[in-house]
């Protein structure tokens, strides 16, 4: 079995384009598209490796797998500065609610007195 079936192609061609559009979903923040991809591509990943890849396509699975990598590691680096984002927004909304909430009481008071 030294070139791949059809269906090896497929699935393959499959996880490549998996992986980009994940990238992309990632750069537009659509995590929910993201993590439904993701289960995706991890599922036929693991199909496709069920067995060894033969010996004639492992320099181009490892380029492959290369450009996978770094798409994932560009798709956490995303992750981790959207989760930084909202943490700020998070920290400014409760600031806001706090602002909120003492200006609510000086009013109480006001119309009690």
């Amino acid at each position: 079995m030294s070139s791949p079936t059809r269906l090896e192609q497929q699935q393959w061609s499959t996880i490549l384009d998996l992986s980009t559009r994940m990238l992309e979903h990632a750069e537009t923040r659509d995590w929910t598209a993201l993590e439904s991809l993701m289960t995706a591509r991890d599922k036929l990943l693991k199909l496709y490796f069920k067995e060894d890849a033969p010996a004639s396509r492992r320099e181009t699975l490892r380029e492959q797998i290369a450009m996978i990598q770094s798409n994932d590691h560009l798709i956490v680096e995303l992750t981790k500065q959207n989760r930084e984002l909202l943490e700020d927004e998070l920290i400014r909304l409760t600031q806001a609610r706090q602002v909120i909430s003492s200006y609510q009481q000086k009013l109480q008071r006001f119309t009690q007195d």
